[in-house]
């Protein structure tokens, strides 16, 4: 027996994990790629997915550190430009693009076919940006302590 559309869980779109990991982060698009599994009952592969996110944010941002490692005062550490951030921001989102369409693209597919009704995007927007802010502190927390 199908289920009905008003019974089936709501997921997140391709095009809202896409957009949220361009304006936030890749964390916030891997926490989207997280609620999907978790909304269709799937904890082990959404906590796989969770794990995996933080791991490839945190090797993002290691590697972005080692550009600005070497500054010694706030005065002297050198300003990333546009263009850094603009390709930093692509490749984030391409790198979650194509996890979700090798992730959860049949299950898109699938869901489309059922007639599912997708989270809006203004919401996962939200959540993104809540988690671009907590990441911002954590960063700000961590350069404090760091400066102790």
């Amino acid at each position: 027996m199908t289920p009905k559309p008003q019974e089936l869980p709501r997921l997140y779109s391709m095009f809202s994990i896409g957009l949220v990991t361009f304006f936030c982060s890749l964390l916030a698009g891997g926490y989207l790629l997280y609620a999907n599994y978790k909304a269709l009952g799937m904890r082990k592969m959404a906590h796989y997915i969770l794990a995996a996110t933080v791991m490839v944010f945190a090797v993002f941002l290691w590697a972005l550190s080692g550009y600005i490692e070497g500054a010694s005062s706030a005065e002297e550490m050198p300003q990333l430009p546009i263009t850094l951030n603009l390709v930093a921001a692509v490749a984030q989102a391409i790198v979650a693009v194509v996890a979700t369409q090798f992730l959860q693209g049949p299950m898109f597919a699938t869901f489309k076919e059922m007639q599912g009704n997708y989270h809006s995007t203004w919401q996962a927007l939200f959540i993104g940006l809540c988690a671009a802010f907590l990441i911002s502190m954590l960063m700000a927390l961590i350069a404090g302590l760091i400066r102790l």
